[in-house]
């Protein structure tokens, strides 16, 4: 009796183990591509006298790379990845136009305004995977991020005339370090077709000068696992 007692706990928790683990814990690493729309966030630009500047809105983008998931134990992975992304910022067109009014000693008015980011990011993402079905699971993730700002362009509009100002270096308004913590919510089909939701949270100062800016994202992202 004591035998078949044991027996029917090694069952038990061996079943346990399988479905925490999803039946297999000799998975496979893989690579994955991923395409992202990204809605970025810029936050106020906080002067240092405690004023703030509404500078900059939303804007929007896209992110495209690959990553290379690594099993660690049981559900839990270790996904490091490559990006490279655009990005943009709406600017402030009453603050451009004061500018523009300034430099041209008369009253004019733009018609477009901008920042536009081109980067690359380095994810180093970490997360566990659920199993609910055969082909189909969902997972949780979170880690940091690194962005590198590669280029960048202050672009204003008047009418049919345009002309643009690089956003980084000495005279520009924008860092190009930044790094990101990201968090978000994953699903795969089928053992390959992979999609998510995921939000940024800016950790770093985007805002040259004496003054203060972080910005965040939001993703919806498309993928396919190899």
């Amino acid at each position: 009796m004591k035998r078949f007692s044991f027996s029917l706990i090694f069952v038990a928790l061996a079943f346990f183990l399988s479905r925490a683990s999803g039946g297999d814990l000799s998975d496979k690493s893989f690579w994955g591509v991923r395409l992202s729309y990204e809605l970025a966030a810029p936050g106020d630009v906080n002067l240092k006298n405690g004023y703030k500047m509404d500078l900059y809105g939303n804007g929007s983008g896209f992110s495209a790379g690959a990553v290379y998931h690594i099993p660690v134990f049981y559900n839990f992975y270790f996904e490091p990845g490559a990006q490279l992304y655009y990005n943009t910022y709406s600017l402030n067109r009453t603050l451009v136009d004061d500018s523009l009014d300034d430099d041209a000693g008369s009253v004019v008015k733009s018609t477009g305004a901008s920042a536009r980011m081109w980067g690359v990011r380095i994810p180093v993402i970490g997360g566990y995977r659920f199993d609910l079905f055969p082909g189909f699971d969902i997972s949780v993730f979170t880690g940091p991020e690194f962005n590198l700002g590669l280029s960048a362009k202050n672009h204003v509009s008047v009418g049919s005339f345009s002309a643009s100002s690089s956003a980084y270096g000495d005279d520009g308004t924008l860092n190009r370090a930044d790094i990101k913590w990201r968090f978000g919510v994953g699903v795969t089909f089928c053992s390959h077709v992979y999609g998510a939701v995921s939000g940024a949270i800016g950790m770093c100062d985007m805002s040259r000068g004496r003054s203060t800016m972080h910005s965040n994202l939001f993703d919806i992202t498309l993928g396919y696992n190899f």
